[in-house]
C-alpha cells in the first residue's frame, strides 16, 4: 500500500476543523459582487447618477452621500446651482462664500431621490443589478481563505461561500474519502 500524501492529511483535519456554515457536504467557493446596468425595477439593486465625460459615480442610491455630486454640479453646472440656489429659501448666515454655501445647502435640503428630474440632463441615472462572480472553488476554506490572501489585489472584495455538493455524488464520495484519512477531534 502507497504512503497518503501530506497534503491530504492536512486537507483531512482542515475538513474536520472547518465550520460547516450549516451547509450539507460543502465546498467553498472564493466569489466578489458585480453589477450590471439593468432596467429600472427589473431585479434592481440600487441605482446610480454617474458624470457624463468619464461615467464616474456621482451619487449611489445606498449610501446617499451627496457631497461628489454637489461638487461636480459647482465645477459643471454653476448657472444651475445658481438658480436652484436663488430659488430656494436657505439662510446664507455663517457662509463666506456661495460654495460652501451650496455644499450646505444641497446636504440639507436638495432630494436628489425624489428631485433627480429636475437636476441638469448632461446627468445620467443607471439602475445596476447585483450578481455574484465564483473566482474558484476548493475543498476547504482555508485553501479558499489562502487564495483571497494571495490574489485580493487582482479584484474587487472576495469572500467565502459555502456552497452545498448536495446531489454531487462523486464529490461527496471524495470528501468523505479525505476526511476518513483523519479522526475528528472530540471536545472535551
Amino acid at each position: 500500500m502507497s504512503q497518503i500524501p501530506a497534503f491530504l492529511i492536512e486537507m483531512s483535519q482542515q475538513m474536520h476543523e472547518q465550520s460547516n456554515r450549516m451547509t450539507a457536504e460543502p465546498i467553498f467557493q472564493v466569489r466578489y459582487k458585480h453589477y450590471l446596468v439593468t432596467a429600472e425595477g427589473y431585479n434592481e439593486h440600487h441605482w446610480e447618477i454617474i458624470e457624463p465625460d468619464d461615467g464616474g459615480t456621482l451619487y449611489h442610491s445606498e449610501e446617499c452621500n451627496k457631497t461628489n455630486l454637489a461638487e461636480w454640479l459647482l465645477d459643471s453646472e454653476t448657472n444651475w446651482c445658481k438658480t436652484v440656489f436663488d430659488d430656494a429659501d436657505f439662510d446664507t448666515r455663517g457662509f463666506h462664500d456661495f460654495h460652501d454655501a451650496f455644499l450646505a445647502f444641497f446636504d440639507e435640503c436638495f432630494d436628489v431621490e425624489n428631485n433627480y428630474e429636475s437636476l441638469p440632463g448632461s446627468l445620467m441615472k443607471i439602475h445596476l443589478q447585483e450578481t455574484e462572480e465564483v473566482v474558484k472553488t476548493c475543498l476547504t476554506e482555508a485553501d479558499a481563505n489562502w487564495f483571497i490572501q494571495r490574489k485580493q489585489h487582482d479584484y474587487p472584495k472576495l469572500y467565502t461561500y459555502a456552497a452545498s455538493m448536495y446531489l454531487c455524488p462523486q464529490m461527496i464520495e471524495l470528501r468523505n474519502w479525505i476526511m476518513s484519512l483523519t479522526k475528528a477531534e472530540v471536545a472535551a
